[in-house]
């Protein structure tokens, strides 16, 4: 029986997603917290007489910290899932010019990076969540 290697026993789900975690982790949070916020001052457009705007920023703060572990570890894996790939990879390893990686290690790249970006969005909509207040 032989032994496979760490790189070779990835799944292309894990890759997969690995990088929808950030992107949909920000499209959720954005979704949850607009909706949230909205409705805990103006509800069904009238004005409320007692908003509940401090249990909504609660919810939001905890909606924000989960999305920005689940944005890290979609993030990390990528990166991860990137460098087994291209340690495997033999175009990359031995530093071939014109060599093409292949598809696996190419997806692992731009899910990192796209995962990346939108790290940066989830913590700028955490900055915004703090300096902004909700039913102001």
């Amino acid at each position: 029986m032989e032994m496979t290697s760490n790189a070779e026993s990835i799944s292309p789900w894990r890759v997969f997603v690995a990088v929808l975690a950030a992107p949909a982790a920000w499209t959720m949070q954005v979704a949850i917290a607009e909706a949230l916020v909205a409705q805990s001052c103006f509800p069904y457009d009238a004005p409320m007489r007692a908003s509940y705007a401090d249990a909504a920023l609660r919810a939001v703060i905890g909606v924000s910290a989960a999305a920005l572990l689940v944005g890290i570890a979609g993030t990390y894996f990528c990166w991860r899932y990137w460098r087994r790939l291209a340690a495997k990879s033999p175009g990359e390893k031995g530093g071939q010019q014109g060599s093409r990686p292949n598809g696996e290690t190419f997806v692992a790249r731009v899910g990192f990076m796209s995962s990346v970006v939108f790290l940066f969005a989830l913590v700028a909509t955490d900055i915004a969540t703090g300096l902004i207040s909700s039913c102001g």
